[in-house]
């Protein structure tokens, strides 16, 4: 009896450290940013006065890092989709404000909150939070940041997140898990005795 109840402890400690690596293992979070930038058209013709934009043309990546990092800058970036957005009054959410697709992976970006941080002087500039989506990486929360130029009917966009620590959670189970293991082993040892 005394075997059968080690065997079934052993089976459950292993079982509850192989669960938290394997949570861990899956929850690839998307690192770095992404740049864009393009042409736009706006509702009234003016970003001093506009209160969305009704397209965007001419859309490429002009930087990445992290995740993005291999994806190809400027004219030989991949064509980039972005949908047009009302910004004011901004109602949540935008899904898939721009997409793109690169050696079979799928990189988008969702707004969820849009803040008008300037208006006028010919420039627009807005920024807020979204998610980003990668083929193969957890959703993972960004920031972002839209500038658009009257003047030269151009933007630029950014999106981005960094590696997000966990606090020491991770750190902490294997604490807990690995000092049940020692009292486990221990206790058996004692009884053998």
């Amino acid at each position: 009896m005394k075997n059968i109840s080690k065997t079934i402890f052993a089976v459950l400690v292993a079982a509850a450290i192989s669960t938290t690596f394997i949570q861990q293992a899956q929850a690839v979070p998307i690192t770095g940013g992404i740049s864009l930038a393009g042409g736009y058209t706006t509702d009234t013709g003016d970003v001093n006065t506009a209160h969305a934009f009704t397209s965007f043309f001419d859309v490429e990546v002009t930087g990445g890092a992290g995740t993005y990092a291999g994806i190809p800058n400027g004219m030989s970036s991949p064509p980039v989709t972005m949908v047009p957005f009302t910004f004011n009054p901004f109602v949540p959410p935008v899904n898939s404000l721009w997409s793109l697709t690169y050696l079979s992976n799928t990189y988008s970006f969702d707004l969820l909150t849009c803040i008008i941080a300037q208006q006028g002087g010919d420039t627009l500039t807005l920024h807020g939070t979204g998610t980003l989506h990668a083929t193969g990486f957890t959703d993972t929360a960004g920031a972002w940041v839209f500038t658009a130029n009257e003047l030269g009917g151009t933007f630029s966009f950014s999106s981005s997140n960094g590696v997000i620590p966990d606090g020491g959670t991770t750190v902490a189970l294997l604490g807990i898990a690995l000092a049940g293991i020692e009292g486990a082993r221990r206790m058996f040892r004692a009884r053998k005795s």
